[in-house]
């Protein structure tokens, strides 16, 4: 873990889980650039925490482990003053076909991706209704509205993060906090190339109405969108960042 001079930004931190590779790879270095805190949170943090940049805190932790989340929230706030938004991004991507599913296959994508959620959102959202002011960003996936086969378990969770983030926009909204969405379409990122040939990629490219598949800064730019403080009247919302993908 890397501390922040005391003198930090007073409107808070931007807490990025997943914050090492990908899309919140990129949106920590977005948020950098122009000048904000930032709380970046990864099971494998990589290079970022040789960063000497004043404004960044690194925690290398499991988003399921509940006392490390909290405890990185807590020193966050410590640090900063405030929480100003979360960008849960942290998640897994491993297709199987339906009956080749082991219980471990299912327990470890729905871990990941709704309980990591729960433990993150569940660590920052006290101080964001202390102060009546706050952002929520969750990830859900193009796959959980339109899946294709072998995703099964991957769809279930992020159906289940459509669910999470619409109950939690109405139960926060009187409290000055807003919940939204993002559903990428397939992009040029870690998880996909992990498991997908390039020629697939390509495929959905040139299938794509925009001739392209999306980058870490498309999804990135998206959440900056929904966590800037002048976006103050969306909440509940699922933003479809895909290249035009089911328009017809």
């Amino acid at each position: 873990m890397q501390h922040a001079p005391l003198d930090a930004p007073q409107k808070g931190a931007y807490v990025i889980t997943g914050a090492g590779s990908g899309i919140g790879r990129n949106l920590t270095e977005q948020l950098l650039a122009r000048g904000d805190a930032v709380s970046a949170w990864d099971i494998e943090p990589g290079d970022l925490r040789e960063s000497n940049d004043p404004n960044l805190l690194v925690y290398r932790l499991d988003t399921r482990d509940e006392a490390a989340v909290k405890r990185a929230a807590q020193e966050t706030l410590e640090r900063f003053g405030a929480i100003s938004a979360l960008s849960a991004t942290a998640g897994i991507f491993r297709p199987k076909p339906f009956l080749e599913l082991t219980e471990d296959d299912w327990d470890q994508h729905f871990s990941i991706n709704l309980k990591g959620v729960l433990l993150s959102v569940q660590a920052v959202l006290p101080a964001m209704r202390a102060r009546q002011k706050g952002s929520i960003v969750l990830w859900a996936s193009g796959l959980g509205r339109t899946p294709v086969a072998g995703t099964s378990h991957y769809a279930a969770t992020k159906g289940g993060v459509y669910g999470l983030m619409r109950s939690l926009a109405l139960e926060t909204a009187r409290d000055g906090v807003r919940v939204n969405c993002i559903s990428p379409g397939i992009a040029d990122t870690p998880m996909p190339n992990a498991v997908y040939d390039r020629s697939i990629l390509d495929l959905r490219a040139t299938a794509n109405p925009l001739g392209r598949i999306g980058t870490a800064q498309d999804m990135a730019n998206a959440a900056l969108f929904l966590m800037d403080e002048e976006n103050s009247y969306m909440t509940g919302q699922d933003i479809r960042v895909n290249g035009g993908v089911g328009l017809f």
